[in-house]
């Protein structure tokens, strides 16, 4: 799980003193991050000063995870690290928002020794009026018990816009929200329940944010969703991400579009001509298939067949030279055989994919598979699990080889210690690979250039810049 703290110093020191200050945790996906930038741009807008060390802080906020059990046990035990500092009086208060509460509502205060306050996934703006009445109540009310503020809505909006947001990635790329919610039905997801119906956002919302965020000086732009593929069917009765994908390309200062969560369903012929024409779009495809035989996928309800997808990513190869694929596998879900299993590890080897992910498969109360016969012991989800990863591996570290002697485009994220760290256009930011670069001339942050790859180290490569 990816965890974002809120780093950067408050830039009205002069005040700082008299300000109300909240320290910020985002758990989960770059879906989560975003929403945690929204909260952190009200909150700043508000008044609140921004610390970057809990103990500096009258509140904690935790946005929250509750995609998979794991996730929501780091969640818990985050929060339950900040409830300890409340109770040792080093904060004030612990605010908890996201999935979790918007999961479990109201009740999750009864399983957390009573957090001060509750916020789900909508009323993004309501953030700082709830700290504030918090923070009035405990200085009315020192030594009186208070009971917890719940702020979590079941109507959720047909989208939220994300402007105006406190960013807590590096200035140079950022996460676009296409579209929120999901209509697809596969058995293992909870997410539908959590967030709603599939809901796109208007595309010249999405175009203002755009505009907004390559004018603070963004030029990677990764596009975000339950599926980015999907954006449009409900607003616009089409699939109109090509058509978005060449109207994003025409903003100045856009350098690099970068498409994440493409469910296999809704990559058309269009999409792959759009991303194998247009020179902005990445040769790059995160296309989630979670699985590759045809008895599997219809007990996860994916929606596609064996053969579909076989074709798909055929079509991917052929059409977009020099593509990264990345995907995610699901091992050990009710139903997966021995020859289930084997199978799927031969798909692999023939696949070939650049990027992949593998989860063992997480019984989660609520969604289809929950009560499914054929469950997979532990034991054997973990045989399971470590076989991809070390075939996976294998494949990995054989692409990064062939690199090796070949130019690639690279953006430059950091320099540590006299060497820069960059991503090739192949690796998006915090789940993929990165590139460990030396030059011998001024390199600056946040630029595109042509590297010269020459090692690798694991999954990362080694190149430099003339």
């Amino acid at each position: 799980m990816n965890r974002h703290h809120y780093s950067k110093k408050p830039s009205d020191v002069r005040t700082i003193d008299t300000m109300p200050k909240v320290s910020f945790i985002s758990l989960g996906c770059p879906k989560n991050l975003v929403d945690s930038e929204v909260l952190l741009g009200n909150l700043s807008k508000d008044g609140f000063a921004i610390c970057e060390n809990y103990e500096d802080s009258d509140v904690v906020i935790i946005n929250t995870c509750s995609f998979l059990k794991e996730s929501e046990d780091e969640s818990i035990g985050v929060i339950e690290d900040a409830l300890k500092l409340r109770n040792e009086g080093k904060v004030k208060a612990v605010v908890v928002t996201g999935c979790l509460p918007q999961r479990y509502g109201p009740a999750i205060a009864e399983r957390l020794n009573r957090v001060d306050g509750i916020l789900g996934i909508t009323n993004r703006d309501t953030i700082s009026k709830l700290c504030s009445d918090i923070l009035r109540q405990k200085t009315a009310n020192t030594n009186t018990p208070l009971p917890t503020r719940s702020l979590v809505s079941a109507d959720l909006p047909k989208y939220e816009v994300d402007r105006d947001r406190l960013r807590l990635t590096p200035r140079h790329f950022a996460y676009i929200r296409l579209s929120e919610g999901c209509d697809h039905t596969c058995a293992f997801c909870i997410i539908p329940q959590i967030r709603g119906k599939f809901r796109s956002k208007p595309m010249e919302v999405i175009l203002d944010e755009v505009r907004e965020l390559a004018d603070d000086g963004a030029v990677e732009l990764n596009l975000i969703a339950q599926d980015t593929t999907m954006y449009g069917l409900d607003i616009y009765r089409r699939l109109a991400l090509p058509e978005l994908l060449d109207k994003i390309s025409n903003i100045d200062g856009v350098k690099w579009i970068r498409l994440l969560y493409c469910y296999p369903t809704f990559v058309t012929d269009k999409l792959i001509k759009t991303i194998a024409e247009n020179p902005k779009v990445v040769k790059y495809i995160d296309l989630p298939i979670q699985h590759t035989k045809e008895k599997i996928l219809r007990l996860m309800r994916r929606g596609i067949t064996e053969t579909r997808q076989k074709e798909l990513i055929e079509s991917l190869r052929k059409n977009v030279p020099n593509i990264f694929i990345r995907t995610t596998i699901i091992v050990g879900f009710p139903g997966e055989a021995d020859n289930d299993f084997n199978q799927l590890a031969n798909d692999i080897e023939e696949f070939q994919f650049e990027r992949l992910g593998t989860f063992r498969y997480s019984e989660e109360k609520g969604t289809r598979a929950y009560d499914m016969e054929g469950k997979v012991p532990d034991e054997e989800k973990e045989k399971r699990f470590n076989h991809i990863m070390a075939l996976q591996q294998r494949i990995a570290f054989k692409k990064n080889r062939e690199l090796i002697g070949k130019k690639v485009e690279v953006i430059v994220d950091n320099r540590v210690d006299g060497l820069y760290e960059g991503r090739t256009y192949g690796d998006a930011p915090d789940v993929d690979g990165t590139i460990f670069i030396k030059s011998n001339q001024r390199i600056d942050v946040g630029k595109i250039y042509n590297a010269h790859v020459t090692d690798t180290q694991n999954y990362d490569l080694v190149g430099s810049i003339k």
